[in-house]
C-alpha cells in the first residue's frame, strides 16, 4: 500500500528536485481564461488535470499546481521523490472512467491508478474542486489516499492531512 500512497499523491518520480510551486501557480495546461465550471469543458479539464497529477513523469511543480493545497504538500512530495519507491513511481499514470459535476465548485471522479500500465488501485472515487478557475484534485482525495499508505496519526502523512 505504500506504493499506492506514493503514486496517488504525485509524490514520486518526475524529474527529481524542482523549486516549490507557489500557491497561485497556474498549471501549464490552463490558459489565461478560467477552465469551464460545468458541462463537457469542465469534464475534459478535470480529466486532463487528474491525469497530470497522477503522471509520475510530469514535473512536480505542475502536479502540485493541480492539487488543492498543493503548496502545503511540497515538502512531503519532495521527500518522497528521493526514496527508492519514489523513483519507481515515475511510471505511474491514471485513467478516469467518469466525472460527475455535483456543483459549480465540486465534482466526483472515478479513476484507476496504474504503475507501468498495471492497475495498482482500481475503481477509486475522488473529489475535484474548482479553485481560482482551475479544477484540482481535492485535498480530501489526497489525504484519503495517503491514509491508505500511512497511519492517519503517523508523522509520515503530509501535515495538511493530520488535521
Amino acid at each position: 500500500m505504500a506504493a499506492a500512497g506514493c503514486l496517488v499523491l504525485a509524490a514520486c518520480g518526475g524529474g527529481g528536485h524542482h523549486p516549490a510551486a507557489s500557491p497561485r501557480a497556474k498549471p501549464p495546461a490552463a490558459s489565461a481564461a478560467a477552465e469551464p465550471s460545468g458541462g463537457a469543458g469542465a469534464v475534459a479539464a478535470i480529466t486532463a488535470n487528474w491525469k497530470t497529477v497522477f503522471n509520475g513523469k510530469a514535473p512536480i511543480p505542475e502536479r502540485l499546481a493541480l492539487a488543492q493545497d498543493g503548496a502545503q504538500l511540497t515538502s512531503f512530495i519532495e521527500k518522497e521523490a528521493k526514496t527508492p519507491l519514489g523513483q519507481t513511481a515515475s511510471g505511474s499514470t491514471a485513467t478516469v472512467s467518469s466525472v460527475t459535476i455535483t456543483s459549480a465548485a465540486q465534482a466526483t471522479v472515478h479513476y484507476d491508478v496504474l504503475l507501468l500500465g498495471t492497475p495498482l488501485l482500481k475503481n477509486q472515487a475522488g473529489v475535484a474542486v474548482y479553485e481560482d478557475g482551475v479544477w484540482k484534485v481535492g485535498i480530501a482525495t489526497v489525504c484519503g489516499l495517503a491514509n491508505l499508505a500511512f497511519s492517519s496519526s503517523g508523522s509520515q502523512l503530509p501535515a495538511v492531512c493530520r488535521k
